[in-house]
């Protein structure tokens, strides 16, 4: 055992000096036994080192994960997880950090120093977060990579990490018990001062996508949004949620949700907001405002519909960009073509075919309104052979041509 336990010290040590970033090993039982601080000064917000990783980490050791763990500790620091295991035996986790995704400005950090009433150490804390290394979210990502496939050979993609992260959730039951997940942008309330990725959530909102808030790409940061408050970091925070719970609720109304519903859950949102004093909680509470918004929503949408006919227009959605034929809808449902026509047309109003051009298009006004993707592209992805057929079929359902709708509507230059 002891062999391998200078092994894992050997690789953290490499870890350490190949990116200058302090590298702990703990055991299951909370144990240390490895450590390279690399210089770095501590946070003079935490009372005591074994602090500074269980509590605003939420960091449980004895917790095993199969993949690496990107956290924000509640004094925005960033730091990798890395689960290690020799064999079927959970042997501990590698700690690396802290770093920061941005630089904090110091109207940031007073907010911070407020906040945890450090006011006697302001100079220090100050300091400390100068002296933080800049680290950009997906550079963290590849590093999470290759530290995970050092310690336990298993090689995952950016993408896979990105996506398991996403679904970590906190305490709160309701993210349990719907298995929600989150992108980054999420947790970091990325979106205010985004035009476009805020149409995207409220275009998600209004049309009660759940599965589509995981796939959010990274945006911004939380670090690099305006301050809405100089004297609060978590009063700022605070604020820019009140502005999503807002927007959010606007989003729901314009999606089918009773305005009652939505009313009554904008208060309870931001009253329950009101009574938080920790920067986690508050982030959990962002989540939740997203998920319940666009839960709400869907079942509104779904209940319209029966679950055949759910299921059809479910099959559209996910196969948007492919050739998608009346024949394949109506074997999805296990229904005659005819049949099929008759119901679908009944209870949606339009036939399948109208249904699956009016959705390629929305989904096409997205691509030209929120991307630089060039038209004619667009017409490839959606499986568009012609664009001189694709523009007459938008003008049809937009009421102008593609490009008109690009030079109206393009976010880019908003």
């Amino acid at each position: 055992m002891s062999n391998y336990i200078d092994k894992i010290a050997s690789k953290c040590n490499l870890i350490a000096e190949s990116f200058h970033l302090p590298v702990l090993f703990i055991t299951p039982t909370g144990g240390v036994i490895y450590e390279n601080i690399k210089d770095q000064m501590l946070n003079p917000l935490y009372e005591n080192r074994k602090e500074k990783l269980f509590n605003p980490l939420h960091f449980k050791p004895d917790i095993e994960f199969h993949f690496p763990v990107i956290k924000k500790s509640a004094f925005s620091e960033r730091y990798i997880l890395i689960s290690v295991r020799n064999g079927e035996v959970f042997e501990g986790t590698v700690v690396i950090g802290p770093s920061l995704s941005y630089p904090l400005s110091e109207d940031i950090i007073n907010g911070i120093i407020n906040d945890a009433r450090a006011f006697f150490y302001r100079e220090n804390v100050i300091q400390y977060y100068q002296s933080l290394p800049i680290i950009a979210p997906d550079r963290l990502v590849h590093m999470s990579v290759m530290i995970f496939h050092l310690f336990n050979n298993i090689l995952l993609s950016p993408s896979e990490i990105l996506s398991e992260n996403s679904m970590q959730t906190t305490t709160s039951e309701k993210v349990e018990k719907v298995n929600l997940s989150v992108s980054q942008n999420l947790q970091e309330h990325a979106f205010h001062h985004d035009r476009l990725f805020e149409k995207r959530i409220l275009y998600i909102i209004r049309e009660g996508r759940v599965e589509d808030l995981s796939t959010l790409a990274i945006t911004r940061e939380e670090e690099s949004t305006s301050l809405l408050s100089k004297s609060s970091y978590l009063r700022s925070l605070k604020n820019h949620i009140i502005t999503l719970i807002t927007l959010v609720s606007r989003a729901s109304m314009d999606g089918g949700l009773h305005e009652e519903i939505a009313f009554s859950l904008h208060d309870s949102f931001i009253q329950h907001l009101e009574e938080l004093q920790r920067l986690d909680d508050v982030r959990s509470l962002a989540r939740d405002v997203l998920y319940t918004y666009a839960e709400k929503v869907k079942q509104v949408k779904d209940e319209r519909y029966s679950i055949t006919i759910t299921k059809c227009k479910d099959y559209i959605f996910k196969h948007i960009y492919e050739e998608i034929s009346h024949n394949d809808v109506a074997r999805v449902a296990d229904l005659s073509q005819k049949y099929l026509s008759v119901l679908f047309k009944k209870e949606v109003g339009i036939s399948i075919s109208e249904y699956i051009q009016q959705t390629k298009i929305e989904e096409a006004k997205k691509l030209i309104g929120y991307t630089k993707t060039p038209i004619s592209e667009v017409c490839s992805l959606l499986n568009y052979n012609d664009q001189s057929y694709f523009t007459k079929v938008f003008k049809k359902v937009v009421g102008i041509t593609p490009k008109q709708f690009r030079e109206r509507h393009h976010l880019m230059n908003k």
